[in-house]
């Protein structure tokens, strides 16, 4: 149960070989708890990443933030609850459209959902640079996202990579030209880092993300 897979050494460290530290392994019987939930149909109202991320990110947000998400989910309608405008993009139809459900039901109109294709997925043209306080970036092309979100975002704003820990294997993945954006960027600008090596909902095993203040 604890034992690990070609990618991590056990279940208590991510893909880059961190182990989790004794904080983030309190959460792995919660982590346990919503993952055996999953599989009857039970799902958190809460972001699929680090459970400690989340709390300081909750720490963030106040009544008047503006937030953009790439990769909409649970996550869509945590954010909803604590922002007063949120930006939420989508490539998957079916999720586009359980993501929708929720927020109907929830009478959450300052939500603007949106459902993009490959080709526009992470260009958000139409808004001002500096226009967000804090982006969650998730999803596909991070990248790319990641590259939209460095300029949308505000300065001293947030930035949130989830799974920093991916492509590990794949030098030129996705996620790894995404962090190193990220990081280079961030040195640039001499903003700070924040990782964490974590369980999250629904995820019976450690993985990392980075929050970065820009």
């Amino acid at each position: 149960m604890l034992s690990g897979n070609e990618l991590r050494r056990t279940r208590f460290h991510d893909e880059k070989g961190n182990l989790v530290g004794w904080d983030a392994a309190l959460y792995a019987p919660l982590a346990l708890l919503t993952a055996a939930g999953k599989i009857v149909g039970l799902r958190p109202i809460l972001p699929m990443i680090s459970f400690r991320a989340a709390r300081v990110i909750d720490g963030l947000l106040t009544a008047e933030s503006r937030v953009l998400e790439f990769g909409s989910g649970y996550s869509t309608l945590w954010f909803a609850q604590r922002c007063a405008e949120l930006v939420s993009v989508e490539d998957d139809p079916y999720w586009r459209t359980q993501v929708q459900r929720l927020l109907a039901e929830a009478g959450a109109r300052h939500v603007r959902h949106e459902f993009r294709g490959p080709e526009h997925y992470s260009r958000l043209d139409e808004y001002p640079d500096a226009y967000f306080d804090l982006a969650l970036v998730d999803g596909k092309d991070r990248a790319g996202c990641v590259r939209t979100a460095l300029t949308k975002v505000k300065p001293g704003g947030w930035l949130y990579l989830d799974n920093s820990d991916k492509d590990m294997t794949f030098p030129s993945g996705d996620l790894r030209r995404a962090e190193a954006l990220l990081v280079a960027e961030i040195e640039r600008r001499g903003g700070t880092l924040r990782y964490f090596t974590d369980f999250s909902p629904t995820n019976f095993f450690a993985e990392q993300g980075v929050l970065a203040r820009l």
